[in-house]
């Protein structure tokens, strides 16, 4: 069973804000500096959109469009999608799927806090999976098997050496620690 992980534990950077009538040429500048790939569209105290870097590529650079005359407001994406902090990275999952999209903007009470990524939820469902994979192997007890230096059937123990996990038995074990 997994534990529930909220979309707040994985945010990995906060929302950066800007308003509709901001040039997209400033806009990429702000995304740049904060090596972040998108920003909250806020007007007063309302989201009403969000601009990607790709939306400044494919509307504006492919297009051939001047980045200090377009708006921000002119290539936003309005009503993004968007979750509050405390659903469960479950939930997160299945609304990408549902919507088609590849990035959440996590709100806590309806104001912006980051966003979440595709490859954020992997990377913390990978990370789940190897915390249990780990406990699952320690409460295994006794592991018999083909040791990966002698290939001689034994008890077999794990090793992590420089990075590398291997099976191995007793004397080999000793051999590799020494």
């Amino acid at each position: 069973m997994m534990p529930k992980i909220t979309v707040e534990q994985i945010v990995k950077r906060k929302a950066i804000v800007i308003k509709p009538t901001e040039t997209v040429e400033r806009v990429a500048k702000i995304l740049a500096k904060n090596k972040v790939s998108s920003a909250v569209v806020m007007e007063k105290d309302e989201i009403t959109g969000i601009v990607t870097d790709r939306d400044i590529l494919n509307k504006v650079v492919a297009k051939g469009n001047d980045p200090k005359e377009v708006k921000v407001s002119s290539i936003m994406t309005k009503t993004p999608i968007t979750i509050e902090y405390d659903y469960d990275i479950q939930d997160a999952i299945e609304l990408m799927m549902e919507k088609g999209v590849r990035r959440l903007l996590v709100t806590r009470l309806g104001m912006p806090m980051g966003f979440v990524t595709a490859a954020d939820l992997l990377a913390a469902l990978n990370a789940y999976n190897q915390e249990e994979e780990e406990e699952s192997i320690e409460e295994a007890g006794e592991v018999y098997g083909i040791c990966e230096v002698c290939g001689q059937y034994a008890q077999l123990h794990r090793v992590i050496r420089e990075g590398y996990e291997r099976w191995v038995c007793e004397s080999c074990k000793d051999m590799l620690e020494s």
